[in-house]
């Protein structure tokens, strides 16, 4: 006979407990659903099941490739782009490694940019360099203290007349347009019809942009600002002057000699020489193969990837013009705009009939800021991050 359960205590017996429920099946796998739908068996209903998954399946492949593939090749500014608006002291040091080639959007409307690295140079010329003028002394060291982007070329016709058409932006009346007459009395003429739209020649739209002033390069920067979410905005002097020498202490990025700048840059050379027969000053002993300004990029660039520094248009900077380099900020990353006496700023850079001597890295030059000229462009800087400053050394710093 069985006995009943053992239960430790006098209470009264207890129902029997039913067995746990054990879990249900779940959820079947993923082959057993599709495999009735891709292979269902035979009936109208069935089939007519198939044939509206295959419509969509094909469909949904080919917005797929539209989406990723088609639309991004033939009609990029058709497609959506973020750009970061993030205050760039947030952004991380290290976002944008040196060397990095980025662009804000995704049309042509946003320049190619290059990353430079933060790091100290020799700032101006010494004596002894040929072509030295007393404007690039004293030679000082100078420390770039924030990396930034910096256009690989000059801003073109194709873009400044997009911002033009953009923004209905108008540019102050006149220009010192080409007219092609040798120093006999003047190599330019002011034209109060001339205008970037025409400086004298014929330009195609990759050309750099000419007969724009300082206000103008500083009104392109912040169309490109407000359309990108970043900031854009001229080189400081001392970062334009690093960006040329990459690291060289010599006349130009590639060394001394000014025969071989006709590989490097758009300058005063046979080609000039042969065009205008009573042009009586030096020329580059070279062929660059223009007259006058050339399509962006058409020359080798510099170690950093930047094109047309040494020449194909002079470039507005952001600094005040001094006559020489004493009491320069010792911080190249900002600008020295004290005491800007007449109101001028700085150009930098060779034009396209420059003298070998103004194509050096170490060349200043100035004008006043309405001024506008027919070898006269600009390029912008983008800024990237925020960095504290620390005082170079005292026997680092020019000699006051």
């Amino acid at each position: 006979m069985s006995q009943a359960p053992f239960r430790p205590d006098n209470s009264p017996p207890q129902a029997p407990v039913p067995p746990m429920a054990q879990p249900g099946p779940g959820l079947p796998p993923l082959k057993d659903v599709l495999r009735p739908i891709l292979r269902p068996p035979p009936g109208r209903a069935s089939a007519a099941v198939r044939r509206s998954l295959r419509a969509a399946f094909w469909l949904g492949l080919a917005l797929v490739l539209l989406a990723g593939v088609v639309l991004p090749t033939l009609a990029p500014q058709w497609m959506p782009f973020v750009a970061s608006t993030a205050p760039s002291a947030e952004m991380k040091e290290n976002a944008y490694p040196p060397g990095t080639r980025l662009r804000d959007c995704r049309d042509e409307g946003c320049p190619w940019l290059v990353v430079v690295p933060a790091r100290e140079f020799m700032m101006g010329s010494a004596e002894g360099e040929e072509g030295h003028q007393s404007d690039e002394s004293p030679q000082h060291r100078v420390r770039i203290s924030e990396p930034f982007a910096v256009m690989e070329a000059e801003v073109t016709r194709e873009a400044f007349a997009r911002f033009v058409d953009e923004t209905g932006y108008k540019t102050g009346e006149g220009c010192f347009v080409w007219s092609g007459v040798v120093w006999s009395g003047k190599d330019s003429k002011w034209d109060a019809k001339g205008s970037w739209r025409y400086p004298g020649f014929a330009q195609e739209p990759d050309h750099p942009v000419v007969c724009v002033d300082w206000s103008d390069a500083r009104a392109f920067a912040a169309w490109l600002s407000k359309r990108t979410g970043q900031t854009y905005r001229l080189l400081t002097e001392a970062e334009w002057e690093y960006a040329a020498r990459v690291g060289s202490t010599s006349r130009y990025s590639f060394g001394d000699k000014g025969d071989e700048l006709c590989r490097h840059a758009n300058v005063g050379d046979r080609s000039f020489k042969k065009a205008i027969p009573d042009w009586k000053y030096e020329i580059a002993d070279c062929d660059d193969g223009h007259v006058h300004t050339a399509s962006v990029k058409t020359y080798q660039p510099n170690a950093f990837g930047l094109y047309d520094l040494h020449g194909n248009a002079r470039e507005w900077v952001q600094d005040c013009w001094h006559d020489s380099y004493q009491g320069a900020p010792e911080d190249g990353s900002k600008p020295w705009e004290a005491n800007c006496s007449d109101d001028r700023r700085v150009l930098r850079g060779g034009g396209w009939d420059d003298l070998p001597d103004i194509a050096r890295s170490a060349f200043r030059d100035r004008n006043s800021p309405d001024d506008r000229d027919f070898d006269t462009g600009f390029r912008l800087a983008r800024t990237l991050t925020s960095s504290s400053f620390t005082p170079l050394p005292p026997e680092q710093r020019p000699s006051k």
